[in-house]
């Protein structure tokens, strides 16, 4: 075969060196021809590449160089299902590696490259039709770990599990399922954080097209995929991008800036060829497999050097996500882009200027940390912490947020959601009724970890599957027949989600009772009104009142004490008042409640 058909074409080539391509799974790796493969690899300071596998007897063949572009190319009849390693040498040392652009990995304990048929076909047209960002729409994310949401055994398939979970998440009234990382990783315990294979779906997991039918599926029941991919960092491992080509040929040469405090190693967004790298992961990702979001791990680490602000803002790391964000933006104007970003910096969904990171969302990592410090306080000693309720309406229009109790706040001691609420056994129940409600009916989109919803008391472990046991107990099934009905209520009422990011699709009516910890508030759209009462204090009030000064119904939609949930209190209760009297409330120890608001001359059956 002549070499200027092997070879590619030089202006993709120059795109991608120069950091302006997101093609690079095009032009990189295995690419079928004819009756065999192209292979190619970027390493311009390796001295030789050689090339071993089935299709050689896993014999060294070696691999001719483009000296001008800097990439290594070879034609051989390969086939699927073939396996293969690189073998790069540079100054006498060589070294094994996995190819960069690999599509599946060898399992673990080994990191062969398998040639894989990447054609499938997808079902989900309807539903990739109608998809959008979901700015004014319901979202509810399920988070889970495919490798102990059900274990069945030591390696859990994507499909094993998609049929129960997709009955799970219909159920619970879920919105979009988030997939903690599937790219290929060396460490099971590391969760898939730290990847060797940015291309390849995780072997532990299944193929390729294993995890293209689940997501298939999903959208075949209405349900989004969104998956966790890390741009911050990758795996030490010797053989994947570690010293690639003999030099620091994606990590920077300097002390310092190489390494991160994982231990992994950092991307060096100033090299042209990395941002076209990770540009390429994520566009393959949506295009290959009909992503509806992703949410971009660790970001405050890339905005600032190693996490640390006093080291300050990495200008490298903030033009490249800035032109990541914008490239995906303008070739997939319909799927999300979520930062897990803990930082302060600004305009990270730049949602009213042109200017900063082009996120459509970030997780509002200090409201999680307020509201789990507020609950874990004492009843008697919360009103000194009353701010940490209020504070997040101060800034909260700053971004496009997401609220997320997620996998991090329930692991590694940090102990699992029920066990964070202050008091005895029956308290910590009432009490996380208060935060979940309390979570779903504040603006913003919403985030819980597989388990939340049960109240489990068991720490999440990797190993072991949920305890989905412990629904047997009645209090915990009765838990989590609140959280069905509250997640029903938050999808289908327009008021808890079409103006999240306008001040007018919320009010405060209850915020600067310190003395008895009662908050309420209002959530608005243009035809809906509710209002949200939370008493968060171990106290009983007889009547407490709220200001209001129109003819209203309150119609009562939830309430945490109803009988339906393991309470006491009976049919929910409809008040009417008119103008200028007060809608009084009983309310009892730990009690939320929500109410949908008429105007008494409106149709209210």
């Amino acid at each position: 075969m002549e070499i200027n058909i092997i070879e590619s074409d030089h202006n993709e080539i120059k795109n991608y060196i120069y950091g302006n391509a997101s093609n690079g799974h095009e032009i990189f790796g295995a690419i079928a021809y004819e009756d065999g493969y192209i292979f190619r690899v970027y390493a311009p300071n390796a001295d030789q590449i050689f090339i071993k596998g089935d299709f050689t007897d896993w014999h060294n063949y070696e691999m001719t160089k483009n000296p001008e572009f800097g990439y290594f190319y070879a034609f051989l009849n390969a086939r699927i299902g073939d396996y293969y390693k690189y073998v790069v040498v540079k100054n006498g040392n060589w070294v094994e590696h996995t190819d960069p652009f690999a599509k599946a990995m060898d399992h673990e304990g080994d990191f062969a490259t398998q040639i894989v048929n990447e054609s499938y076909k997808f079902d989900d047209e309807q539903f990739i039709k109608n998809r959008s960002k979901n700015f004014d729409k319901a979202m509810n994310i399920y988070e889970v770990h495919i490798g102990s949401w059900l274990r069945y055994g030591q390696n859990i398939n994507f499909l094993d599990i998609v049929d129960k979970l997709i009955e799970h998440i219909k159920k619970m009234n879920y919105t979009h399922v988030e997939i903690m990382p599937v790219t290929e990783y060396p460490f099971y315990p590391s969760w898939g954080y730290q990847s060797t294979g940015f291309f390849a779906t995780s072997s532990r997991y299944g193929r390729p097209e294993d995890f293209k039918k689940f997501i298939d599926l999903m959208h075949q029941n209405g349900i989004g995929v969104i998956l966790d991919v890390v741009a911050v960092h990758f795996a030490n491992d010797y053989y994947g991008l570690k010293t690639f080509d003999g030099t620091h040929l994606y990590e920077s040469p300097y002390e310092g800036l190489t390494y991160s405090e994982w231990g992994s190693i950092n991307f060096d967004y100033s090299k042209g060829h990395v941002r076209s790298f990770m540009k390429s992961c994520f566009s393959y990702w949506i295009e290959n497999f009909h992503l509806d979001g992703i949410r971009v791990d660790a970001v405050s680490y890339m905005i600032y050097y190693n996490g640390n602000e006093n080291r300050g803002v990495h200008q490298d790391n903030i033009k490249f996500i800035s032109d990541l964000n914008k490239t995906l933006a303008t070739n997939h104007p319909d799927v999300m882009l979520i930062a897990e970003d803990s930082s302060s910096y600004p305009l990270v969904t730049n949602k009213n200027s042109d200017d900063g990171l082009a996120f459509d969302y970030k997780w509002d990592m200090g409201w999680m940390n307020d509201t789990i410090k507020y609950f874990e306080v004492d009843s008697y000693n919360r009103s000194m912490y009353h701010n940490k309720i209020t504070f997040s309406m101060f800034y909260f229009y700053n971004e496009r947020f997401l609220l997320p109790l997620s996998h991090d706040e329930v692991v590694h001691l940090k102990k699992p959601m029920i066990s964070k609420m202050n008091g005895d056994y029956y308290d910590k129940f009432k009490q996380l009724k208060l935060l979940n409600t309390y979570q779903m009916t504040h603006p913003g989109k919403k985030l819980n970890f597989m388990g939340n919803e049960i109240a489990t008391f068991d720490e999440w472990n990797e190993n072991e599957s949920i305890n989905w046991p412990i629904q047997n107990y009645p209090i915990h099934d009765d838990f989590n027949r609140y959280i069905k009905d509250l997640n029903f209520i938050y999808k289908n009422n327009p008021a808890f989600y079409a103006r999240d990011y306008y001040d007018d699709g919320f009010k405060w009516i209850v915020v600067d009772d310190t003395n008895t910890s009662v908050f309420a508030y209002e959530r608005r759209s243009a035809n809906s009104r509710f209002l949200v009462v939370l008493n968060m204090a171990n106290v009983y009030h007889g009547g407490y009142e709220f200001m209001y000064d129109e003819n209203l119904i309150f119609r009562e939609k939830i309430n945490s004490f109803n009988n339906a949930y393991g309470g006491d209190k009976g049919a929910y209760r409809q008040i009417e008042i008119r103008k200028g009297e007060v809608l009084k409330l009983e309310l009892w120890e730990y009690e939320a409640a929500v109410f949908e608001i008429f105007k008494k001359n409106e149709k209210t059956n």
